[in-house]
């Protein structure tokens, strides 16, 4: 866990995964990213197909394999219930971001494409 002056909050990078709060997290905070970051690993394909109808308008025909290729890495923020993709390798104007209500990221909300 390190302390990011560029973004003012904590971070903690784990398996391709970038994790972020505002506030510091307890000590506990690394069982916390390795149990977030096994379910969003274990659930990336029904994360993909939550976002593919939207990437595909905007993208034209690209499959659940080519998205997972370009999301990039996905910056989660717990605190706040959001994963966003500053690195996606479609364009570089968009953001993608989503909510996400559980642990399991089996409850996702609000999809949106920001740029």
């Amino acid at each position: 866990m390190m302390f990011d002056d560029d973004s003012g909050r904590f971070t903690c990078e784990n398996d391709g995964l970038l994790f972020v709060w505002d506030e510091k997290p307890n000590e506990n905070v690394s069982d916390l990213v390795n149990m977030l970051t096994k379910n969003y690993y274990s659930h990336i394909d029904d994360i993909v197909q939550f976002m593919i109808a939207d990437l595909q308008q905007m993208y034209g025909e690209v499959d659940a394999e080519i998205i997972k290729e370009k999301l990039g890495k996905p910056i989660i923020d717990y605190d706040n219930g959001i994963v966003t993709y500053l690195e996606q390798s479609f364009d570089n104007v968009h953001i993608f971001e989503f909510g996400f209500l559980d642990d399991a990221f089996e409850e996702l909300q609000y999809f949106s494409v920001d740029g």
